[in-house]
């Protein structure tokens, strides 16, 4: 484990490298940001399968084109 990750430099060399480094930012909540992963609905394969069926209330079912079915029990 011989190996260097940095050659060695002269005294206050680190100058030399803060002139080429980045500036950091403080400021994280500046800017604004679309969210573009919301803006589509998330759906449910099979969340509106219940429209296909009637609903019953009591001895009948009610459709939902208007129509009406009495059941017997």
């Amino acid at each position: 484990m011989n190996s260097v990750i940095k050659e060695a430099t002269e005294w206050n060399a680190w100058q030399a490298d803060i002139e080429v480094a980045q500036k950091r930012t403080t400021n994280k909540m500046s800017g604004s940001y679309a969210c573009p992963e919301m803006t589509t609905p998330s759906v449910r394969i099979g969340a509106d399968d219940h429209a296909q069926h009637p609903s019953r209330r009591g001895g009948v079912l009610y459709y939902k084109d208007g129509g009406e079915e009495k059941v017997t029990r």
